[in-house]
């Protein structure tokens, strides 16, 4: 198996689920989610008023995009939004939702993500559709983490909202000067089943976007933009709650497997493996060459599991397929040679040993 999901068992759930018994306080702002959101607060090292509890993290991007207020009157045809093909879909559906056209741009080969400096040369490059250009979303690819400082600059300088799309970034992200957004589901390493957090740039953003996150509806029950329903629920914050409560020890065994799978993998021709700053729950790796998917098939023929967890990128999809673009051979390369090799707190070293042979003999073939 690829992947295995870990969510607190059922004992460190109990005190949390007790707790909201005596409150009978099941969602809309609870005090379990402000104890959650301050303990995200600290991790983030931002004030609490800063942080938003959601439902998932596709629905935190939506309303982070909403919530930047952008004036599109005026514009020549639909807004656009700036964002890496290779990314997940969710991060394109997010833009979609939010009334904006994706605007696929390149990746920089060495960290697998956006360049500010390229996306600036872009908007002077294409007036156009520069003109139409309200937000940009940059993603911090498989737990890595994106330096905010440049892009509030790129934001500054064209007027633009940037949101960075942290997904995996719960380790190492910390709040800085333009919107982040982490996913809470169980695929993460800090999972409560379905959910996400919004670090938002400043109160008054977050302010904004705890309305958004709530149908738009103000504590006046006013609705000046209409929003979306993505509260995160107190179950779901008992449960991040009880996750906090064993991070720790969690990080301390992906830390160390990873460690194995570094040091069997070094010696590896033609081999590399991807080294965010932080601790994320997948394991990618980049082939000597655009043979993922055949790597893949050979060694599911012997009992390994892979997956191409950002698949073919997003302007492969048909959903995308009018959205415009630049050329993007790294992206395809990317695509073509990226594959997740089995990650998750259950392996062994023995079994991680079992992996990396296995895949020494397939490659050798």
């Amino acid at each position: 198996m690829v992947f295995q999901p870990k969510l607190p068992v059922a004992d460190r759930l109990l005190p949390y689920l007790r707790l909201i018994d005596a409150n009978r306080w099941y969602s809309n702002r609870g005090p379990l989610l402000a104890r959650f959101e301050q303990a995200l607060a600290d991790h983030f090292a931002v004030a609490s008023d800063r942080v938003i509890g959601v439902a998932n993290a596709t629905a935190g991007l939506t309303a982070s995009l909403l919530a930047a207020g952008v004036d599109d009157a005026g514009r020549d045809g639909s807004p656009l939004c700036i964002l890496p093909s290779w990314t997940h879909e969710a991060t394109a559906v997010a833009a979609l939702r939010a009334g904006l056209t994706p605007w696929f741009h390149e990746v920089e080969e060495a960290d697998w993500s956006l360049s500010p400096e390229r996306v600036a040369d872009s908007l002077r490059a294409n007036p156009t559709l520069a003109a139409r250009v309200s937000h940009v979303i940059v993603t911090a690819p498989f737990g890595a983490v994106v330096a905010a400082e440049p892009w509030r600059a790129l934001s500054d300088h064209f007027g633009l909202a940037v949101t960075i799309d942290a997904a995996s970034g719960f380790d190492q992200l910390r709040g800085g000067p333009v919107d982040a957004v982490v996913s809470l589901h169980a695929t993460k390493v800090l999972g409560v089943g379905e959910g996400g957090v919004v670090i938002a740039q400043d109160a008054q953003r977050a302010a904004r976007l705890r309305d958004l996150v709530q149908l738009g509806l103000s504590d006046e029950r006013v609705i000046q933009r209409a929003g979306l329903n993505a509260k995160l629920s107190e179950y779901g914050a008992a449960i991040g709650l009880a996750a906090l409560d064993i991070w720790p020890e969690r990080r301390a065994t992906l830390v160390r497997l990873r460690a194995h799978y570094a040091a069997r993998l070094g010696g590896v021709p033609g081999l590399s493996l991807w080294a965010p700053e932080g601790v994320s729950s997948t394991l990618m790796l980049r082939l000597p060459g655009p043979v993922a998917v055949e790597t893949g098939r050979r060694l599911a023929a012997r009992g390994i599991a892979t997956r191409r967890w950002w698949h073919a990128g997003c302007h492969r999809q048909p959903a995308f397929a009018a959205c415009p673009r630049h050329p993007l051979p790294i992206t395809e390369a990317l695509a073509d040679s990226v594959l997740g090799l089995p990650f998750h707190e259950d392996l062994t070293l023995c079994d991680i040993d079992t992996v990396v042979d296995t895949l020494r003999d397939v490659l050798a073939d």
